[in-house]
């Protein structure tokens, strides 16, 4: 038998069966507990005619069952499409026909998405529900689950057998299906349990489960042995409660999510001397949030990721003895993956020189799904572009510069929404800010921003403009200031310079 996801919860469950695994709403269950109920919902998939290869759509929110359903389905060889349940009817109808769901299970709660697009969608031939509530017209999962076999069932799954098609959030156009294998994911479970040196810890995350991200937290958790104490969706207060009563170890948030959670008055009032870690990832955090991060968890390591759903969701980190070192630096590639920066002829470019990141190891992505073109356009000599912009120091730490779309190109200059961005964080009145180009007749693109003051304060334009001129070069101030009331971002609190760009577009 081949090392596979299912075959980890298997041999974490037959050495650390009593320990706590997976804690959401109020249910505690242990490994033991988990591979039990993973192999009953498997041998029901496979008794309602889910096969080895078949491809799973899964639309939850975080819960229990999703747990155990992600994990039947790749225990049996099958392969999970999870899917994001704040897409509209239209995006969730192309991304369930273009990835071949032939079966979709849903939590009770999105019936009324499901009843909307199932008429649209023109291959699925099954559909599941699960969840306690009475659903006539779909088949109930939990029902089937009762009375199966706790026994793992006996499916030959390989470990270069597919395991999940992640579909990207779609901000330059329509999503695209990441294929990533069973391999693919236990190198990268790897790459972060050598880095980290987590085991037995409890950690909290935000992260759902139809994201990378939070796929590589359930994943994780199963190889460490940790305890994963889980959230439908981001409350700083209940955070900042379970963090209390639990002694929660490590924490897992977006940088936005941070910045909420140092807003809450709570916070002040709440013992947060457990906290051993603060990681982060899918932007980097701005140097004043991590000024407020260390005052506000003074026993706490902050730990920066870098990657993409095309690298697992991982390609470098910034821990242990460099954790206070380099601070707006993602840190240095994982132990099992490459990292180059190259020019626009492939070359490697000097130290501290600006090119695109290209990275190359066993946690890269197989392509992505029916999308022949974009995969070689990504995938070139087996190198992964990432389509990000940044630079190597001379001792191979990785600076996030911005998204090679992101860049704005003013008068001939490159302008990097980032470096603007860090400034205007340090004015007291700002709580968020966005920097983004627009046409301009003259020199092509201006520098914009969009502005989100804090509570109470009040800010001219002009302030945000000689603001900038004070701490930047001349040509990279806005030149145009927009107060908004919030910024547009994706689940992952990735903010949508791309809408920005819609609404505001000259």
């Amino acid at each position: 038998m081949e090392l596979t996801i299912g075959r980890t919860l298997m041999t974490t469950a037959h050495t650390y069966g009593g320990l706590e695994a997976i804690v959401i709403d109020e249910k505690r269950v242990t490994f033991s507990e988990l591979n039990e109920a993973v192999n009953r919902r498997a041998n029901a998939l496979l008794e309602l005619g889910v096969n080895r290869g078949d491809h799973v759509g899964t639309l939850f929110a975080n819960c229990l069952e999703v747990v155990e359903t992600i994990l039947a389905i790749v225990r049996i060889g099958a392969v999970v499409v999870p899917l994001n349940f704040r897409l509209s009817a239209e995006e969730l109808v192309y991304i369930v026909d273009h990835a071949d769901i032939s079966t979709l299970v849903f939590q009770d709660a999105f019936e009324d998405v499901v009843r909307e697009i199932q008429n649209s969608v023109t291959k699925v031939k099954k559909i599941l529900y699960s969840g306690q509530a009475e659903s006539p017209d779909f088949e109930n999962l939990e029902a089937s689950t009762r009375g199966q076999s706790t026994e793992m069932p006996v499916i030959d799954v390989k470990e270069n057998d597919i395991a999940t098609i992640i579909y990207t959030s779609g901000t330059t156009g329509r999503p695209k299906g990441v294929v990533h294998t069973h391999k693919n994911w236990l190198w990268e479970m790897s790459n972060l349990s050598l880095v980290l040196e987590s085991r037995f810890e409890k950690t909290l995350t935000v992260y759902p489960l139809f994201h990378a991200a939070g796929v590589l937290g359930l994943f994780g958790t199963i190889l460490a042995a940790n305890t994963a104490f889980m959230l439908k969706g981001f409350d700083p207060k209940l955070m900042l409660e379970i963090i209390e009563k639990e002694g929660i170890q490590c924490i897992g948030n977006p940088p936005t999510a941070y910045k909420m959670l140092l807003m809450m008055p709570e916070l002040k009032t709440t013992d947060v001397s457990s906290i051993r870690k603060l990681m982060s990832g899918s932007e980097s955090i701005p140097d004043e949030t991590r000024n407020q991060l260390k005052k506000a968890f003074p026993g706490a390591e902050i730990i920066e990721n870098y990657g993409m759903t095309e690298t697992c969701s991982g390609l470098t980190n910034r821990s242990g003895e460099f954790s206070d070192t380099k601070p707006l630096s993602v840190g240095r590639p994982l132990p099992h993956s490459i990292v180059r920066v190259v020019d626009e002829e492939g070359n490697d470019t000097a130290p501290e020189e600006v090119g695109e990141i290209i990275c190359m190891g066993p946690n890269v992505m197989q392509g992505y799904y029916k999308d022949p073109e974009k995969t070689a356009d990504a995938i070139r000599d087996g190198w992964l572009y990432t389509g990000d912009l940044g630079k190597l120091d001379s001792d191979g730490f990785l600076y996030i510069v911005e998204r090679k779309n992101h860049m704005i190109i003013s008068g001939g200059e490159n302008i990097y929404p980032k470096e603007v961005e860090e400034v205007l964080y340090r004015h007291p009145k700002i709580q968020e800010a966005a920097v983004f180009g627009s046409t301009d007749e003259t020199y092509g693109q201006k520098v914009c921003t969009a502005i989100v003051t804090q509570p109470g304060e009040k800010l001219e334009s002009e302030e945000v403009v000689d603001f900038c001129k004070e701490n930047l070069a001349s040509f990279k101030k806005p030149k145009a200031v927009y107060f908004v009331d919030a910024l547009p971002k994706n689940v992952m609190g990735k903010i949508l310079r791309s809408e920005l760009q819609k609404q505001y577009p000259d």
